[in-house]
């Protein structure tokens, strides 16, 4: 298997590499977007995220044991977000994040389809998991509409905010995903 590219309508789904930290630093660097995530510092990082993206390459690079793999996304030629598959030898989770000019525009739903399509057309995995902070309705309604169900009340450590803050963790199987679409 290689890197990923999926295009859909409107986005590329692509591997990152480290000629986003500009882009991710100026999306990042947004406390509204930060504070939605549970692994990203406010203020952004540089120096994290110059680690993160050497990391995500690697990973590309032997994707078959891999247990995390970063995608981002890109509109017209610009990076507008990005999303991730952890956990890939257990249960994967999926996350993501948009940067706030591009909400509300239907780019997550979009890039969250394609992105679960291809792990459940590319990998053996029965099952993928997301979780969301309640307070994040946005997030919650792309899983939703997806199909993900939810199957429980969790935390979720944000190290924005410095504290762990009320989440919902919701499910779909391969199954109920693919019958779907």
């Amino acid at each position: 298997m290689t890197a990923i590219n999926l295009k859909t309508d409107r986005l590329q789904l692509r591997a990152p590499c480290p000629e986003d930290l500009q882009s991710c630093a100026e999306l990042l660097g947004d406390y509204e977007v930060a504070k939605m995530l549970s692994r990203v510092p406010y203020p952004y990082d540089l120096d994290a995220g110059k680690a993160y993206l050497s990391r995500s390459v690697e990973r590309w690079r032997d994707i078959e044991t891999a247990d995390e793999l970063g995608l981002h996304i890109d509109h017209n030629g610009r990076m507008i977000g990005g999303m991730g598959f952890k956990k890939l030898q257990e249960t994967p989770e999926i996350g993501y994040w948009l940067g706030r000019p591009y909400w509300g525009k239907g780019f997550m739903s979009e890039a969250v389809e394609a992105a679960v399509t291809w792990l459940f057309q590319n990998t053996g995995h029965e099952r993928l998991a997301g979780e969301a902070m309640t307070e994040n309705s946005g997030s919650l309604k792309v899983l939703e509409k997806l199909g993900f169900r939810l199957v429980g009340e969790v935390g979720c450590k944000s190290v924005s905010r410095g504290t762990t803050i009320p989440a919902l963790r919701m499910e779909v199987t391969r199954t109920e995903f693919l019958n779907g679409h």
